[in-house]
């Protein structure tokens, strides 16, 4: 076997493919050279070491021309693969930050998700709304101090009527929106952003968050609505709480009424079971006739509903012990990765 001869062959293989097949045809368990050392016990003392230094630098040659071949295919192949994939699989990954919700958002969304598991269905309307929508649709007569510049955020363009947009004050002027699109009976919630010209502070702002609650049926009653803000506030605080109702005006409902919670905690002090004080939660009430009959609703013919809003920013700031709300909205992450 010519040694020039085999490591020119060798140089001129194309493919892995042949270059293995190479390898086993001369250095494998049967191949030439390894058969050729098997021989050697046929000859002489002096034949045999004449014979095993030549078959030894030939074999050493060959697996030295071998591993050489075979690394210019591995470098070839990964040479394609970064030209074609544009990405340099070897380099260690990026990290990429987390992205962490507002803790408004994160409420809102519990909330929405506690409301869906309770039958209601789940509604945005619009943030810009007409001022027959944000007052006189839900019984709010449109000469009533908040529908003035001091209290309502009128904006430049005009609807049908010739009258400046609003931004909505309250979730409630979605409600006639709401009984028109889906008809009754109907249980909705109405999540979203509200908006009054306010002095900020730690406990103002000029938006915040409300959600109200729709829900309209034949002869809905006082105790309906008890039941299911109780069962509502309890699994939106993740506690059993005691509702308190105190009579309250609001123009779109009759009877209004104010709702306080408290609920049953561990005094950390003592280690004995304590009740919270009551705490002002929302408003809420039976829905007033001229508000389902301004959405195309009879009460005559029996159908009856109540309604509630609640600050999205009030009970978030409840949950968590937040002292100020302008921290839900003042971009710093330090505040939002905190609570995640």
């Amino acid at each position: 076997m010519d040694k020039q001869q085999l490591l020119n062959e060798l140089s001129q293989v194309s493919t892995p493919e042949s270059l293995q097949q190479r390898y086993q045809t001369y250095l494998g368990k049967k191949g030439t050279i390894t058969l050729a050392f098997k021989t050697m016990s046929d000859l002489s003392p002096d034949e045999r070491k004449e014979k095993w230094q030549v078959l030894s630098a030939l074999k050493t040659a060959l697996e030295t021309a071998y591993a050489e071949k075979e690394q210019q295919f591995s470098l070839k192949e990964i040479n394609e693969l970064l030209e074609k994939e544009l990405v340099d699989i070897s380099l260690p990954g990026k990290k990429l930050d987390q992205g962490y919700y507002n803790l408004l958002v994160k409420t809102r969304r519990e909330m929405e998700n506690i409301a869906q598991s309770m039958g209601f269905i789940v509604e945005l309307g619009t943030e810009v709304v007409s001022k027959f929508e944000n007052f006189e649709a839900v019984n709010i007569p449109i000469t009533h101090p908040a529908t003035e510049m001091h209290d309502t955020i009128y904006l430049e363009q005009k609807d049908d009527r010739g009258e400046n947009y609003v931004l909505r004050t309250h979730t409630s002027s979605a409600q006639n929106y709401i009984i028109r699109k889906h008809g009754v009976p109907i249980k909705a919630v109405l999540p979203g952003r509200c908006y009054r010209f306010d002095e900020m502070d730690a406990t103002h702002d000029t938006m915040f968050y409300q959600l109200e609650g729709v829900y309209i049926d034949k002869n809905i009653s006082i105790a309906n609505f008890k039941n299911v803000i109780t069962t509502f506030l309890s699994a939106t605080l993740k506690k059993q709480v005691e509702v308190r109702m105190r009579p309250g005006f609001f123009p779109f409902v009759e009877p209004g009424f104010e709702i306080d919670a408290r609920y049953e905690y561990i005094d950390p002090k003592t280690g004995k079971k304590q009740l919270s004080k009551w705490l002002e939660l929302l408003w809420a009430g039976m829905i007033h006739p001229n508000v389902l009959k301004n959405a195309g609703v009879d009460p005559r013919e029996g159908w009856t509903g109540f309604a509630f809003g609640i600050g999205i920013n009030r009970v978030t700031a409840m949950k968590y012990g937040i002292k100020d709300i302008r921290y839900f909205t003042n971009g710093d992450l330090r505040f939002t990765k905190s609570f995640t």
